[in-house]
């Protein structure tokens, strides 16, 4: 599960559709002159009792509640905007609930909607926006993966309209936190070929010497005294790999560490997650993955923890 860097109101939790209503009926008069688009929300969002104190039992509590007031026997369809607010506000709880109560409030809500393959595809779509996409506010790949398998099962569903979900669901089950990541073959700047397989503690950054936010990681990864003493004393490996390379890429990484690591790969963004550029795994030394994320201070200060 990835955080993003950024704080989520708690009020969130205490969301109703009352209040989202009002919220509504005062700024929809407003759409012709701002052009912004208000939704009105699918049902009305439960509240967790006041007698329930902490933010783990409130969430425990609306992992278990959230749906309840929402007829899904008479929805062949909904809007899918007012759709993926419903699962934001859903999914917000998922990151301070215990995963035991997430995981049997996935399953309830898959096996409900599994025989209605429109509400299955919104619903994924729904939890793609919010726990996979560039806006979700927490990548939770465990969750995500059942929404995915659900897709793959159902008969109903072409395949056509399948394909690119089967693809996510491969690539993120080579990527799971507490998995091996499959070995892949990169291209060096001499022109050698090489293996990656597990086995260093290693930091592997994906990305483009171009993008502003990679050239940003390296210079982070150089500069800190820490990450950069173990990577000099052979503790720590760094690998900065360019997925689906363009021409004269091997010039592009001449002024790269002459400790770290680095090549190309057309084959990799086939077999691993990299959803956002850059994207950092930390590789422990039993070739397991302990991290994957978008930040490159959350990858160094893992490797870090990591050294033994």
């Amino acid at each position: 599960m990835k955080i993003k860097t950024f704080l989520v109101p708690l009020s969130l939790l205490a969301m109703t559709s009352a209040v989202a209503s009002e919220s509504y009926a005062q700024t929809s008069g407003l759409q012709e002159e701002t052009g912004i688009i208000y939704i009105e929300p699918l049902f009305q969002y439960p509240v967790a009792p006041e007698e329930i104190v902490s933010l783990e039992d409130k969430s425990n509590w609306l992992m278990e509640h959230f749906w309840d007031s929402f007829d899904f026997k008479s929805k062949q369809a909904v809007d899918q905007n007012a759709l993926n607010d419903a699962f934001n506000v859903y999914s917000h709880p998922m990151r301070w609930a215990d995963k035991d109560k997430v995981m049997l409030s996935t399953d309830k809500l898959l096996t409900t909607i599994s025989k209605n393959p429109v509400l299955l595809l919104q619903f994924t779509k729904a939890a793609e926006e919010n726990l996979y996409g560039p806006r979700a506010m927490a990548y939770i790949d465990e969750v995500y993966v059942k929404y995915l398998d659900a897709i793959e099962k159902c008969k109903k569903i072409a395949p056509e309209r399948k394909a690119r979900y089967k693809r996510q669901n491969k690539i993120l089950k080579n990527s799971m936190i507490g998995s091996i990541p499959p070995s892949f073959v990169f291209d060096t700047p001499s022109g050698a070929k090489e293996t990656f397989r597990p086995g260093l503690l290693t930091v592997i950054e994906f990305g483009d010497p171009d993008c502003s936010d990679c050239r940003h990681a390296k210079l982070k990864m150089d500069t800190d005294l820490r990450f950069s003493s173990l990577v000099e004393k052979g503790k720590v490996n760094v690998l900065f790999i360019i997925p689906d390379p363009e021409d004269d890429w091997q010039s592009q990484l001449a002024d790269y560490p002459k400790l770290w690591h680095s090549g190309a790969s057309d084959e990799v963004s086939d077999l691993l997650d990299m959803r956002t550029t850059p994207f950092f795994y930390v590789i422990g030394t039993d070739g397991k993955i302990i991290d994957k994320t978008d930040s490159v201070e959350r990858a160094m200060t893992t490797a870090i923890e990591s050294v033994k």
